[in-house]
């Protein structure tokens, strides 16, 4: 009874954010990026540019950014938690490292003997570390990588470790910047059965800036044959607040749903603030996320 409670508990996690292996690599922990639909891989780099896009940190404007978010994912149906932190160093003009880390935790459940005594609790998560470099090869364009190690625990027996790595380029050049990223890229993750593989993934996409006023899209295609999308715009003005809104297109059953965003930043002395809702999905509605950072 035990080990039949836990399982179906750990299948209920596993499946609460994409119906599938691993979702926590699929949701990211900048509330800036999934404040305007999702659309991140062609962002100027900041704290979460080892997730969002590598290739970034060697083109930005700024040297230095690191930032920590909290919040809560899917309070409605899973009731997760969302940790994370990331931070990147520009080394000189054309070389950039940075690093990621996130968690997503589940509500505990209570471990129960056969007979229905509670012997304890246990609390399904995943953990996922990343490392990332990137270098400008030419003027305007840069190549980057990402390492990441992911561990997961979805039962009291049930735990497996993965290790994958994401590949970007991407060009900027005034106002617009491009970029092509291939992620999840590695070993399949076990938790005492069959393997499943990581939610591979080819993401593309575009910005554009002009006044304080920037447009992002992006289109994504996992491998496992669904197809996700995010269209965002962000308003900046008197270089202090920010204002965001997006909406992503997805698949409930291999991907993150479909849902709408808002968001706010307020930046003064490096300093920056940042809250993101996501509303208008079933799944994910009322995903409240914030972020504290400092950049330079």
């Amino acid at each position: 009874m035990k080990k039949i409670l836990s399982s179906l508990l750990a299948i209920s996690f596993a499946l609460a954010a994409s119906a599938q292996a691993l979702p926590s690599l699929l949701i990211g922990a900048d509330p800036a990026a999934l404040a305007t639909g999702g659309a991140s891989v062609a962002r100027p780099a900041g704290a979460f540019a080892v997730d969002n896009g590598a290739a970034a940190m060697s083109l930005g404007d700024k040297t230095f950014s690191v930032a920590a978010t909290y919040g809560m994912w899917a309070p409605k149906t899973a009731g997760n938690s969302l940790i994370g932190l990331g931070a990147f160093y520009q080394i000189n003009d054309k070389l950039a490292l940075g690093l990621s880390g996130r968690m997503l935790r589940d509500k505990p459940y209570d471990i129960t003997t056969a007979g229905g005594q509670i012997t304890g609790q246990f609390t399904p998560s995943d953990l996922v570390a990343g490392l990332g470099l990137s270098y400008a090869v030419a003027d305007g364009f840069s190549l980057g990588v990402t390492a990441r190690m992911v561990s997961s625990a979805i039962g009291e027996s049930m735990k497996g470790t993965a290790f994958g790595a994401d590949v970007s380029a991407m060009y900027a050049a005034g106002g617009f910047s491009g970029a092509l990223a291939v992620c999840n890229l590695g070993s399949a993750i076990s938790y005492g059965g069959a393997s499943y593989a990581q939610p591979m993934l080819a993401r593309a996409g575009g910005a554009y800036s002009i006044a304080g006023l920037t447009a992002s899209a992006e289109v994504d295609y996992l491998f496992s044959g669904a197809l996700m999308a995010g269209l965002g715009v962000e308003y900046t003005f008197a270089d202090i607040v920010s204002l965001r809104g997006g909406f992503h297109y997805g698949d409930a059953a291999k991907a993150l749903p479909t849902y709408a965003s808002l968001g706010l930043g307020l930046q003064y002395a490096g300093i920056h603030l940042d809250v993101t809702f996501l509303t208008a999905s079933k799944t994910l509605g009322n995903t409240l996320l914030f972020g504290l950072g400092y950049s330079f």
